[in-house]
């Protein structure tokens, strides 16, 4: 069974670098002040744009550094060592509170996300596993880094051309291992895959990895409710591998729809299967099902995106799909949770324009404002109704 890995990461978080102390005291207090009304949690009206979402979150992060500064150094001088060296103090709070993603944030406040004290020390450097969370669908865990000094965040790496890294800076994760039940997850139940990828939080210090299950063809699910996980985290620069051990637990309810709503376009065939619900993620899996070689071509460069009934966009997580035979692809999006409850469910399909036109594959061209230029194929839109109690249940909205 051939695998194609179909996720695409639009946008990252970075952070600039911090200004002398104590000017940045100051200007940090304002910071907070002026952002603690406008966290991403408090917004109920709909979507934050990536952009400004991003900068909320490093806001935040760089508040938080703020108020640890003003508690303990009030207002005193700090000397250019001191300002230095504060750069490689770890996050205080939760990672997952920070992270720019809703499901995570409310799998922290609802008590959903397991709190660990994990962690590793070696040649003074110590790997903390805090907190992750498993809903059936992912799992999430944030991992920290303490000590070493290191210039360089926890996830930076050059890349090269091709897309694959040529360099890590010292201090950051260059490999990880991964194991289920002893099983390697690139070999994993009789040839079943599973996908596991790392993303930036706000601190350099952290970083947020999720492993999700490639997408069966017999719809049978790969991760189990329980198992062991092994993890082996290696450090660029430091020998030996950072060895976790951990129990697994699946800790939310599912919710599934299973539509079979489909639609056809110029060749395609999308058929809408099943949209699972988690109070953490929603997923959806969909098969495109091409007539011939032009139709494959077209699909290659299908994108597709959940709305709700209110024009809100949900956030992609990843996406994965399998190959049924030449012609028909079987694919699984992972997308954020819900703000609220919708009466409907909308999945919409668009090709990306091409910086080449033509391409088969490169840069996707941008418009002034950053944003992917989307060309929505109308006949492709899927509008589905949804168990508005189920839901609310799920997402604990009742009153």
């Amino acid at each position: 069974m051939k695998v194609c890995d179909v996720e695409k990461e639009l946008r990252e978080i970075g952070k600039e670098p911090l200004p002398e102390v104590p000017e940045i005291v100051r200007r940090r207090q304002d910071e907070v002040y002026a952002s603690l009304a406008d966290l991403p949690m408090q917004d109920r009206s709909g979507r934050t744009p990536g952009f400004r979402k991003t900068r909320r979150i490093a806001l935040v992060a760089a508040s938080a550094a703020a108020i640890i500064l003003v508690a303990g150094l009030g207002g005193a001088m700090v000397s250019p060592a001191m300002a230095e060296s504060m750069k490689n103090i770890p996050l205080i709070g939760s990672i997952f509170k920070l992270a720019g993603d809703l499901g995570l944030r409310t799998a922290d406040e609802r008590g959903l996300a397991a709190k660990l004290d994990a962690s590793v020390t070696h040649e003074g450097v110590t790997l903390r596993i805090p907190q992750l969370v498993y809903d059936g669908t992912r799992l999430s865990l944030a991992v920290t880094r303490e000590g070493g000094g290191f210039a360089a965040g926890i996830r930076d790496a050059k890349f090269t051309g091709n897309g694959k890294p040529e360099i890590y800076p010292e201090g950051a994760i260059n490999s990880v291992d991964v194991y289920i039940d002893g099983e390697s997850i690139y070999d994993f139940g009789g040839g079943r895959k599973l996908h596991w990828g790392g993303k930036k939080t706000p601190d350099r210090n952290s970083a947020i990895y999720e492993l999700t299950a490639f997408p069966t063809l017999d719809e049978i699910p790969i991760l189990p409710d329980e198992f062991q996980l092994n993890i082996e985290f290696r450090l660029e620069g430091i020998s030996e591998p950072f060895a976790f051990e951990l129990p697994i637990r699946k800790n939310a309810d599912t919710l599934a729809l299973s539509p079979l709503d489909t639609r056809e376009w110029k060749g395609n065939k999308v058929t809408i299967e099943q949209i699972q619900f988690t109070p953490i993620t929603t997923k959806v899996r969909l098969s495109v099902l091409s007539s011939d070689k032009a139709a494959r071509l077209l699909r290659h460069h299908l994108i597709f995106e959940v709305w709700d009934d209110q024009g809100r966009e949900l956030d992609h997580v990843s996406g994965v799909g399998v190959f049924k035979g030449e012609n028909e692809m079987i694919s699984e999006f992972l997308f954020d949770r819900f703000t609220d409850v919708p009466a409907s469910v909308t999945i919409k399909a668009f090709l990306p324009e091409m910086e080449i036109p033509g391409a088969v594959s490169g840069r996707f061209k941008l418009d002034s404002d950053g944003e992917i230029i989307k060309n929505y194929i109308k006949e492709l839109e899927i509008t589905i109704p949804v168990d508005r109690t189920g839901l609310e249940k799920l997402y604990d909205l009742q009153n």
